[in-house]
């Protein structure tokens, strides 16, 4: 909750807690996994008013992150091998590393932003003609061809999901007791909830709440500065 920590404040008995609160279902926060809640002034009141708001700041794109299901994916062992070997730089080995190591990431970025459009289309081109199969063996008997056709999209289909479970099961970041289970909706949840409780909505800066997206990274900049700073060790003074 951003704002207060304390929605009541007793008048007669000097005392603080957090009375006043939503009640939601989980599936609103799998449609809305961003939504927070803001407690505004109490003003001559004893509740502060509560909004839930679901308008969140852009921060910028977010790191790189590699799925381990991309190396099931056709092309990318192409695509390691030439970033790899094509990498062209200077400097110390430490620096010369780093710098491969960017390029080889900026790649595979290219590759993902062409490769995953194709496969958002190729999904939904599957799921229409199978789609037509199905309503056309409603009114007639189907073809062999048309049966080892709906056979071959469908394994395809389910492919397809297989990586989308994958994936969902890396951004959940925890270990399914069954390897083979593929609920994707439940992994799903998961990481809308760990959405929700690791974005900033708001930093309460010299005690007022700012949502800010610029003033909110500058000041955990200014943060990290300061601790860095403190816990830099000191540089030893020579003594002739």
């Amino acid at each position: 909750m951003g704002g207060h920590r304390y929605t009541y404040f007793c008048q007669s008995d000097p005392k603080m807690s957090k009375l006043d609160r939503f009640m939601i279902c989980p599936r609103l926060l799998n449609h809305f996994p961003k939504i927070y809640v803001v407690a505004v002034s109490r003003e001559p009141s004893d509740h502060c008013p509560i909004i839930l708001q679901s308008v969140t700041e852009d921060f910028g794109k977010t790191p790189f992150r590699f799925f381990n299901s991309r190396m099931n994916k056709d092309g990318f062992g192409q695509v390691v091998t030439k970033a790899w070997e094509s990498f062209v730089g200077y400097g110390t080995h430490d620096r010369y590393l780093a710098a491969k190591l960017k390029f080889f990431k900026n790649e595979i970025k290219k590759w993902r932003v062409v490769d995953y459009p194709n496969e958002v289309k190729e999904l939904h081109t599957l799921k229409l003609k199978l789609q037509e199969l199905d309503v056309a063996y409603e009114s007639r008997e189907l073809y062999e061809s048309e049966i080892e056709e709906r056979r071959v999209m469908f394994q395809k289909i389910v492919e397809h999901e297989k990586i989308v479970a994958l994936d969902a099961k890396q951004k959940a970041m925890i270990r399914w007791a069954i390897n083979g289970d593929e609920n994707t909706s439940f992994f799903h949840s998961f990481v809308n909830i760990k959405q929700q409780k690791n974005h900033i909505h708001g930093l309460v800066i010299n005690g007022e709440w700012n949502t800010n997206a610029y003033t909110i990274k500058q000041e955990i900049h200014r943060f990290f500065r300061m601790k860095f700073q403190e816990n830099w060790p000191t540089r030893p003074r020579l003594i002739n």
